[in-house]
């Protein structure tokens, strides 16, 4: 643990399970800032391991962005890792938030976990978006 707050017994955690832990092919999901900071997990994902799929989802995104700009593209709207075991969907949940979903194997219903992705994230849609990070001035000299 790294000190912070458990980030499961939050006001969304036990959203999460409820809404997508129970989805077949889940093993677990988190909801982040789109700078890694992560706000909320699923009991089945432990809180450090969280914190570093959060780290590992924001650098994701910021990938996805820049490819997006190359390409002209536009936005991003959803991005996908596939492993050799595993797949991860990202998905943007409200302004500044993003939700990641880790499957338990390959071969799942991706159709369907994204689908609860986006329910999700339209469900509580008040409650996900983080405000735009403020710039901190020099306080003036005395």
């Amino acid at each position: 643990m790294t000190g912070y707050a458990d980030t499961h017994s939050n006001s969304l955690g036990w959203l999460l399970d409820r809404q997508l832990a129970g989805v077949p092919g889940v093993q677990g999901a988190l909801l982040i800032s789109s700078d890694g900071l992560l706000s909320s997990r699923t009991a089945t994902l432990r809180q450090e391991g969280a914190e570093k799929l959060a780290a590992v989802t924001a650098a994701l995104r910021a990938v996805a962005l820049s490819y997006a700009e190359v390409s002209g593209g536009g936005g991003v709207r959803q991005v996908v890792i596939e492993t050799d075991a595993r797949l991860y969907p990202v998905t943007r949940a409200r302004h500044n938030m993003l939700l990641g979903v880790e499957t338990t194997a390959l071969d799942v219903d991706v159709e369907a976990i994204t689908e609860e992705m986006l329910r999700l994230a339209d469900r509580v849609h008040d409650e996900m978006t983080v405000a735009d990070r403020q710039t901190v001035t020099e306080a003036p000299e005395r």
